[in-house]
Parts: C-alpha cells; structure tokens; sequence
C-alpha cells in the first residue's frame, strides 16, 4: 500500500525550496485571474482546470480556438494553455506543459499545495503523474481512435471540433470531422496504439482500474487524505476513458465502479 500523507506539515510560502512571487496577491488575481485556454476533450485541460479548482486560484476557461480566445500564443502549440498576468492586468505570458505549470503555480501560490512537504513522498507522486501523463494518455488515444473502435472514432470526429465553436456551419463541421479523424487515426502508430500493443495497453488499463478499486476502498487520494499531482494527473486521463470512451468507460464500470 501507499504510504498515507495525513499529517503533512503545513505547506509554507518556501515549501520545498520555492517562494512564492512578491506582488502576487489574491485580490489582484481575482481582478486579473489565471487564464486557461483547453478543450473538454483534452485531458491535460481537464487536469489543469481542476488543480485551478483545487486550489482556488481564480480562473477564466476559455475554449482553445474558440471566439474568446484571446489568449498569447505559446512557443508550441498545446493544451492547455496557461496565460499569467503582468502587474498592469495584460497577459503577455503563456506556457504549456502541465507538470511544469503545476509548478508555476506553486510559485505564486503557496496555500493549498499539490506538492506533498515530504521529499520522498513528492518524488513518488511525480512518479505516479508521469505515468498518468505519458502511459495512461496511450489508453485514452488507443479507445479514441484505434481502428477497431470505429464508434469511438465517429463520436470523437463528430463532437471534438464543436467545442471550438456550437454554432459552427454545417459544411466546415464535416471537413473538420474528416481532417481530425484522418489525422488522430494516422497518429495511432506513432502514439503506440498499433495491433500489436493492443494488449498491452487494454490489460494495462484493466489492471489500473482493479489497484484503483482496492485503494479506492480505503483511501479517498492516491497518497491518503490529500490530493497531490498525481492524482490530477490520472483524474485528467481518467475524465475522457470513463466519461467521453464508451469502451473504457463501460470496462471502468465493470472493473472499479469507485473510479
């Protein structure tokens, strides 16, 4: 079993070495607050959203490539996107890459943190996170968009380019529909999701779902009574394989009813 995290000290502005940013207060923030630009497919957004959420730190969603999207471009392109504002309220700073704003967000705030105090303790939970987001993010693409899930393919085709904009025309909607669906299934090779993984990655997720069961039914966190990165991380792939994945969502039922 994991070791249990419920006496954790105090997390304190110099937790673990880091400062929080001098000026940084929560009145400015509610007035200027983080800006977070994903999509409800993507499950590094849903990941990043609910650290935000966690942790109270006041935040605009805004649909990635949508009307409202305001945000500065990244130096690469991906979601989410986070966008911090300057002591004047404009946002000239963005980034991606959600391990490394969980820790962006660390320095500028110290309340709430994500990151357990104990170093032993935070080297397994950013274990456990990269797992979530390099391994477990192999099973949400493989039941999105592997060939033998040809309804998946259709539902994710279908829905996925109408979070950018409802009212989309119907015209651009089916060649978006198409240009995705040709580009996410020619990335299944490259992602690891060929024939030959298959069973790696579905026994994998079986697995997944029966340690989360049993943990489940004794600790409410990955690491005892408070979340950590790790549990954003798996909560973030675990929002598209048992909600958005008909396959994986039903396998989840089935196998672990508690994740």
């Amino acid at each position: 079993s994991l070791p249990r995290n419920e006496a954790v000290p105090a997390r304190g502005p110099t937790s673990r070495g880091r400062s929080v940013t001098p000026g940084f207060r929560k009145v400015r923030c509610v007035e200027n607050p983080v800006k977070i630009g994903g999509s409800y497919g993507s499950p590094y957004s849903m990941k990043m959203r609910a650290v935000l959420r966690y942790r109270r730190i006041p935040h605009q969603w805004i649909p990635r490539d949508s009307e409202f999207d305001d945000l500065p471009e990244p130096p690469v392109r991906l979601q989410p996107t986070l966008a911090f504002p300057d002591e004047k309220g404009d946002y000239p700073d963005s980034m991606v890459d959600s391990s490394p704003q969980i820790m962006r967000l660390e320095g500028l705030e110290a309340e709430r943190s994500v990151v357990p105090a104990d170093p032993a303790l935070a080297f397994l939970d950013h274990l456990l996170e990269d797992f979530a987001d390099e391994w477990c993010t192999k099973m949400m693409y493989h039941y999105r968009w592997h060939h033998l899930y040809p309804e998946a393919i259709e539902k994710a085709g279908l829905l996925l380019p109408l979070a950018q904009n409802l009212q989309m025309p119907p015209a651009i909607h089916k060649a978006t529909t198409a240009m995705i669906r040709d580009r996410q299934v020619g990335r299944t090779a490259l992602v690891g999701s060929t024939d030959g993984n298959r069973k790696a990655i579905e026994d994998s997720y079986v697995r997944l779902l029966h340690l989360l069961e049993a943990h489940l039914a004794q600790e409410p966190f990955l690491f005892g009574s408070r979340p950590g990165c790790s549990d954003f991380g798996l909560y973030g792939q675990l929002t598209q394989l048992t909600r958005f994945e008909a396959h994986s969502a039903r396998l989840a039922v089935k196998h672990s009813p508690r994740t």
